[in-house]
């Protein structure tokens, strides 16, 4: 099937783009994978909210972009009508997911901060039972804090996951922050990842779109001339 010049460049350039998409979904799975591993630390502290649900979703999309990247590559090489107009109709679907995700973290990441920062503190005063002991020496070994406010809420008897450097409790130099502000400032730095990550893709796939659509509308007047 012959396009005139300027369809054949969109062809080609839907193609490079579609290989670019695809690196983008494989940085989706990475940043996803990453940040749940992170998440899922502190993961226990609240029944609320399940805070791992963006992670999981973004390692989701990531595979999905990945596939329907490979779908437009093959239809834009091809010249095909059908593959590459099925690949607008997913490209569509994506880029409102994506967008849908991005704003219900901005909206609710402020909620889950503060569901958090009580789950902990409500773990912290329940610091007798083993099982809270394990998951505050987790989350003050990873976020590097102490206690909830400072190392000073545990009296003069730290554990040895509030020590900054050599030495062994409490003979050692302690973390100066609190987890509760430290946890803040993690949920809010893995939140601002996953939504901007998530509109930034959501942006390049929708010039994409608008590539496929002319390219899809070429190749069917083109099919239409042929026919002729």
């Amino acid at each position: 099937m012959a396009l005139n010049c300027g369809h054949s460049t969109i062809k080609y350039l839907l193609f490079i783009f579609n290989l670019l998409c695809s690196l983008c979904g494989i940085a989706l799975v990475v940043i996803g994978a990453v940040s749940l591993v992170k998440l899922d630390e502190i993961r226990e502290i609240s029944d609320e909210y399940n805070i791992i649900a963006p992670s999981v979703l973004l390692i989701v999309f990531g595979s999905v972009v990945f596939i329907i990247a490979f779908f437009g590559c093959c239809g834009a090489i091809r010249e095909s009508y059908c593959m590459t107009s099925t690949y607008s109709f997913f490209l569509i679907l994506l880029v409102i997911a994506q967008i849908v995700i991005a704003v219900l973290v901005f909206v609710f990441i402020g909620d889950v901060k503060i569901a958090i920062q009580k789950g902990f503190e409500r773990i912290f005063n329940e610091r007798d039972n083993k099982l809270n002991a394990d998951l505050i020496d987790t989350i003050q070994s990873s976020l590097e804090c102490c206690g909830k406010s400072s190392f000073l809420d545990w009296g003069l008897n730290f554990p040895q996951s509030c020590c900054s450097s050599g030495g062994t409790a409490p003979v050692c130099v302690p973390y100066t922050h609190g987890c509760v502000s430290r946890l803040s400032e993690f949920l809010e730095s893995a939140g601002n990842v996953v939504a901007w990550v998530s509109i930034g893709v959501a942006v390049v796939e929708l010039l994409g779109l608008i590539s496929a659509c002319c390219l899809a509308n070429a190749i069917r007047n083109s099919e239409r001339r042929s026919a002729y």
